[in-house]
């Protein structure tokens, strides 16, 4: 698909792979930083109430038949096939707008967003005024897909993708591959070609038809000041199910991919399975908490609405999710973030962040408001009943 305009290429990558270009930020990326994070609640005929589009009023969502993609449906509902960034905005369940498949919901628009009354004013870490009510993003639920995870140690796989019919390396759902378990994990010919420390041990398990496992791959290590690795991050990448147990040993299972929320390819590793795609309501925080944003889901410098981060509080700190964080930046405007500032500078709150995935020590949110943007060591503060 073109893009129609530059404006339009620079705030999509914004909120999807943003790259630091310089503290300024044009236009269209100001308004990426705006975009709200929509759920999906349940749709009724009643509830159908739209926004008037090409003098007609249109629904507020769209249920994906086959054939659809996000190019087509803009033209279709909005006039312009060059609008499906801004659809695609309005629908943060979907993270690669090249994957949308039968049954999916596609939003046609987005909630009202905080007027400029309901925005929070600055706030001294330490003070009592607490968080500022942030209006409408508080009183919905995100439907979330899992994304990934930082783990304190190394997941222990149960299978491994070891093949696949299809003729291309990138797989994704409704495609068909071929497991391998325990010591049927590696092809006879894999074990040849690798060392044997990059041979992954693998889990050997009774796997029959109809069992579903998660797929995941390992996106290298979180890294404290000493240089020891005290994370390491994963992707998730779907879901698959087997379908066919040959009567012969040592043969493959045949799975098919029924989910998939990244580029799959042979190698990747299976794990039991976890539900992908998670319904995250608010949820009233236990107690106060401080936190640092430590790692991102994806490589990029800042940070914007929808984008998934990495946060070093989790479980046994009692995060939960659902739970808000908001988030705090201490530096002069003309100043490098990541450089100390000086201590009479104030602390901004400069958006909201939800966890929508728990571990023991870390969990992963999603930034549901940014006022400017968001980075890698910005300090978090969660607060007892909000």
């Amino acid at each position: 698909m073109k893009q129609r305009s530059a404006d339009d290429r620079r705030g999509l990558e914004l909120s999807r792979t943003t790259r630091w270009a310089g503290w300024t930020l044009g236009a269209s990326a100001a308004a990426a930083l705006t975009i709200a994070v929509v759920g999906l609640p349940p749709m009724t005929a009643d509830a159908q109430q739209g926004t008037t589009i090409r003098g007609a009023q249109t629904p507020d969502h769209h249920e994906v038949r086959s054939g659809d993609t996000f190019w087509d449906l803009s033209g279709t509902y909005f006039g312009d096939n060059y609008e499906w960034p801004r659809m695609w905005s309005y629908n943060p369940h979907i993270t690669n707008p090249h994957w949308i498949y039968p049954g999916d919901v596609i939003h046609l628009s987005e909630v009202d967003r905080p007027t400029a009354e309901a925005q929070p004013a600055a706030h001294q870490t330490g003070a009592d005024d607490g968080p500022v009510p942030l209006g409408t993003e508080d009183s919905v639920g995100l439907y979330m897909a899992l994304g990934g995870m930082l783990v304190t140690e190394e997941k222990t796989p149960v299978g491994r993708i070891i093949g696949s019919p299809e003729a291309a390396r990138m797989l994704a759902e409704h495609q068909e591959v071929w497991v391998g378990f325990g010591d049927n994990a590696y092809r006879q010919d894999e074990r040849e070609e690798l060392d044997d420390d990059d041979i992954i041990e693998v889990d050997d398990i009774q796997a029959n038809v109809g069992d579903r496992f998660a797929l995941i791959r390992a996106d290298g290590e979180l890294k404290n000041e000493d240089g020891d690795t005290e994370a390491i991050k994963y992707y998730v990448l779907g879901s698959l199910e087997i379908t066919k147990v040959s009567e012969q040993e040592g043969v493959a299972k045949t799975a098919m991919i029924d989910k998939s929320w990244r580029e799959i390819e042979r190698g990747d590793l299976l794990v039991p399975y976890e539900r992908q795609l998670h319904l995250i309501q608010p949820r009233e925080a236990d107690g106060d908490l401080v936190a640092k944003i430590v790692d991102s889901l994806d490589p990029s410098a800042i940070f914007a609405p929808q984008e998934y981060l990495f946060v070093n509080r989790g479980a046994e700190d009692g995060v939960r999710a659902g739970n808000r964080f908001f988030v705090y930046q201490q530096w002069e405007g003309t100043e490098h973030p990541h450089e100390e500032s000086a201590p009479e500078i104030p602390w901004q709150q400069v958006g909201q962040m939800m966890v929508i995935s728990v571990r023991e020590s870390y969990s992963m949110a999603v930034v549901t408001r940014a006022e400017r943007e968001i980075l890698i060591g910005d300090r978090l503060e969660m607060y007892r009943g909000h």
